[in-house]
C-alpha cells in the first residue's frame, strides 16, 4: 500500500516536473509563431467593393530575440530534479537554442529500496545560431457586401530540415470610413479588422533511424488579431498604419522526446507522451506602404511587437 502509494506521488511530482519545464522550454515558439501569423492581413484600410477581389503572396519574417533561446532551470522550483554536475540552477536551451554540451537532468525516486536516479538529457533546440522565424502563404479577400470584406489565408504542409508547418485562417474588415456623410471629404480610411490564424507545426527531434519515426515535438497555435487601421487615399503610393491586440494559445505534444534506459522502462509512459498549454498576448503596431499598378499591388510593412516582424507581399487584384 505505501509503495503504491509512494509510486503514485513520484508520478504526480514527475508530470509536474516535466510539464514545467515543458511549459519554458515551448513558450518562446509560442510567442514567435503568435507575433508571426497575426501579421500580414491587411495592406490598407480600404475594402474592396461588392465581389472585387484580390489574391496575394504574403511572407513573413518575424526576428528571435537572443534572450529567448534559453531559460534558467532552478531545480528549487520542482519537485524531484537536480543535475547531475550538482548545481542549484543552470542555463538550459528552449526550442530557439542549442546546448553546446549535453545537458543530463537526474529524476529521485525513492521505494521498494530502489533509489537510483533515473538519467534524462534535455532536449536541444532548433539552432542558437537561429535568429529569425519565416512564413510564406497565400492570401485572399473579397468584398462582399457595403463596407465589409472577407479574408483567407492558407499553406499547405511543407518540410524544410527539420520542421514542417501548414496553416489556415479566416478574417473579417470593415470600413468605418465609408459610413461618414461626406466620405470623399474625409483624408483617411478607418477599419476595423479580426482575424484568426491555425497553425500546425511539428519539430522532429531524432537524431538516428533507430527511434520512433513520429518522436518529435508537435504544436497547434490558434492566434486572433483585432486591429484598428488607417490609410491615404492617393492614386498609387499609400501609406496605412494599425494597432493591434495579439493573442495565441499554443499545446505542445512532447512525443517522446525523452528517451530513458532501458532499467527505467517503468517509467517511460510517464514522460513518453504529454504535453502543455501555453498562452500569450501582446500589443502590436503596423507601419507600412503599398504600390499599385494596373492589376497588381506591392505592399511592405513593418510590426513594431516583442518579436518585430516584416511583411512582404504582392497581389493581383480586380
Amino acid at each position: 500500500m505505501f509503495a503504491q502509494n509512494d509510486i503514485n506521488q513520484f508520478a504526480e511530482n514527475t508530470i509536474e516536473d516535466v510539464t514545467k519545464f515543458g511549459k519554458a522550454y515551448a513558450n518562446p515558439a509560442a510567442k514567435g509563431v503568435m507575433y508571426n501569423l497575426s501579421n500580414g492581413w491587411y495592406n490598407t484600410a480600404k475594402v474592396k467593393e461588392g465581389l472585387n477581389f484580390e489574391i496575394s503572396v504574403v511572407g513573413n519574417l518575424t526576428f528571435v530575440k537572443r534572450d529567448e533561446s534559453k531559460f534558467a532551470l532552478n531545480t528549487l522550483d520542482y519537485n524531484n530534479v537536480r543535475f547531475e554536475d550538482g548545481s542549484i540552477s543552470k542555463d538550459v536551451p528552449t526550442i530557439f537554442g542549442e546546448n553546446e554540451a549535453n545537458i543530463i537532468a537526474l529524476i529521485d525516486y525513492n521505494f521498494n529500496g530502489q533509489n537510483e536516479p533515473i538519467e534524462i538529457e534535455l532536449p536541444n533546440g532548433i539552432d542558437d545560431n537561429v535568429n529569425y522565424a519565416p512564413n510564406v502563404f497565400l492570401q485572399g479577400s473579397v468584398g462582399v457586401f457595403k463596407a465589409t470584406e472577407i479574408k483567407v489565408r492558407f499553406a499547405p504542409k511543407i518540410m524544410y530540415g527539420r520542421i514542417e508547418k501548414q496553416l489556415y485562417g479566416f478574417g473579417l474588415q470593415h470600413e468605418f470610413s465609408k459610413w461618414l456623410i461626406k466620405e470623399d471629404a474625409f483624408p483617411l480610411h478607418v477599419s476595423a479588422f479580426v482575424g484568426y490564424t491555425k497553425f500546425n507545426g511539428f519539430y522532429d527531434v531524432k537524431e538516428s533511424g533507430e527511434q520512433d519515426e513520429n518522436q518529435g515535438i508537435d504544436t497547434e497555435i490558434d492566434t486572433w488579431n483585432f486591429s484598428l487601421i488607417g490609410s491615404t487615399k492617393f492614386e498609387k503610393l499609400n501609406f496605412y498604419a494599425g494597432i493591434a491586440y495579439l493573442t495565441a494559445k499554443a499545446d505542445t505534444k512532447f512525443d517522446g522526446v525523452y528517451q530513458l534506459e532501458e532499467e527505467y522502462a517503468a517509467f517511460q509512459d510517464l514522460v513518453n507522451d504529454f504535453s502543455v498549454e501555453n498562452k500569450n498576448s501582446g500589443m502590436s503596431g503596423t507601419l507600412g506602404a503599398n504600390y499599385k499598378l494596373t492589376s497588381v499591388v506591392f505592399n511592405l510593412s513593418y510590426n513594431i511587437q516583442e518579436f518585430s516582424n516584416v511583411t512582404l507581399g504582392i497581389g493581383y487584384f480586380m
